[in-house]
């Protein structure tokens, strides 16, 4: 149901046959989909005043937590701002 309804966003009720709730449910989804793959530097647009070691403490962090990086992304991130440069021995992307 949700194939078809990714199909056809538009009329998921007359095209998939399904209820208006599936419907809700599966944009839903494909909205929030969406809204993450927009993500980019204007994110952190709030953070210009901040010193530069911190947004990069910051864009750090926001990778470690949202592309899975190997180590504790928080501990990570305490560490940075107390040493100013993230530690990429302890919090890093992971090999593929």
């Amino acid at each position: 149901m949700s194939c078809c309804i990714k199909a056809h966003p538009l009329s998921p009720v007359d095209s998939c046959g399904a209820s208006e709730a599936e419907a809700v449910a599966a944009l839903t989804v494909l909205k929030t989909a969406y809204e993450a793959s927009r993500l980019t530097e204007d994110d952190f647009a709030n953070n210009a005043q901040l010193p530069e070691w911190q947004q990069a403490c910051i864009r750090s962090y926001v990778d470690c937590k949202n592309q899975g990086w190997k180590g504790r992304c928080y501990d990570c991130l305490r560490y940075c701002e107390g040493q100013h440069e993230w530690p990429f021995k302890a919090c890093a992307p992971t090999r593929k």
